[in-house]
């Protein structure tokens, strides 16, 4: 994909930053034109809706044909006083 590489780059500089599908193509393509942005449109569709890992989130407002969507890179925290798995090294071995 073409403009995968440029979308995944600013969503994940910006996690948690909702960003609209006119702010991404201004960063993806610039100065192009209106034929160019049609074509760069659905390529970064293809991109957002193609993202494997599951870090990109859309939300779209509950309106009618023509409002906004907002795209995102879903931030992963974790509490860091709880480990996600004890380490076995430190378990006892009970003796028969």
């Amino acid at each position: 994909m073409k403009y995968a590489s440029d979308v995944i780059d600013l969503l994940a500089a910006y996690p948690g930053r909702r960003f609209k599908m006119r702010q991404i193509l201004n960063h993806v393509a610039p100065r192009a034109m209106q034929r160019q942005l049609a074509v760069a449109r659905t390529g970064v569709w293809r991109a957002l809706c193609a993202e494997e890992s599951g870090q990109v989130c859309i939300a779209r407002p509950e309106g009618k044909n023509g409002s906004y969507a907002e795209y995102w890179w879903k931030t992963i925290t974790s509490d860091a006083s709880q480990a996600f798995q004890k380490p076995r090294q430190y378990l006892r071995a009970i003796a028969p």
